[in-house]
């Protein structure tokens, strides 16, 4: 099956100083993370690109795919947007130009306004440094909504369906623009994404590199579920209602 490269979109990183990080709204300390975690799988239809092969959308197309996935996770069945839905707020948020957004803007229009008929709860920067807290973020929450800077190599990478990894003239790679993607899973040698339609892998010293935003995200199934636990709710959207 071929893989098709998409384009790029997400702006540099914004984040806001009334939040704080994940770990100062838990009640207690988060149980160890699982070895390891695959929210990708249960997916069972598969993602779409979103239009992510025509604009620079993947802001959008991945907070679409987190909804799949946390449908797959709780059993409830928010609207999931077609391609088309998905473009349409895209060029609603950008103001009609294909200029990109930026995450946590997105983030703030979702808890706000709501995105395709879905609202989430809250949401709050993790330390991409913080291997562990990623790990619980996905495991606990479904998934983290990140921010990469892709690597020319990436792209090449992709379209062979090798993962994202270094190689010996990484160093010399050209940033080819920054991308919005979820992180549904991982194992011990990999962290799993969703972009341009499928799954893809990338090493934890990718990230490392590469990795420069992650987001924990309140959903509203993961609400209706009765699943959000161990998260101080009203501290944190009282930080987010200073925004």
């Amino acid at each position: 099956m071929s893989r098709t490269v998409g384009m790029m979109g997400k702006l540099k990183p914004q984040f806001p100083v009334a939040l704080k990080d994940m770990h100062c709204y838990a009640t207690a300390p988060l149980p160890k993370a699982p070895d390891k975690v695959d929210h990708a799988g249960p997916v069972t239809e598969g993602f779409p690109m979103d239009g992510n092969d025509q604009y620079g959308d993947c802001t959008m197309a991945a907070a679409a795919h987190m909804i799949q996935a946390w449908n797959a996770q709780t059993g409830i069945d928010l609207p999931v947007p077609a391609d088309a839905d998905v473009i349409a707020q895209y060029l609603k948020l950008s103001r009609g130009k294909d200029s990109g957004l930026v995450e946590s803007r997105v983030l703030q229009d979702w808890m706000r306004d709501g995105l395709w008929e879905t609202r989430i709860v809250g949401y709050a920067p993790v330390n991409v440094h913080s291997l562990e807290g990623l790990k619980q973020a996905i495991a606990y929450f479904g998934g983290v909504y990140v921010g990469i800077q892709v690597p020319g190599n990436a792209e090449s990478q992709f379209a062979d369906e090798q993962p994202w990894a270094l190689v010996p003239d990484w160093q010399s790679q050209p940033i080819k623009g920054g991308h919005a993607v979820p992180l549904l899973g991982y194992d011990e040698q990999f962290m799993y994404c969703v972009t341009w339609g499928a799954v893809q892998k990338m090493t934890w010293d990718w990230w490392s590199v590469y990795g420069d935003e992650a987001w924990v995200i309140l959903s509203e199934e993961y609400q209706k579920a009765g699943k959000i636990g161990g998260i101080d709710v009203a501290m944190l959207k009282a930080d987010l209602g200073n925004l």
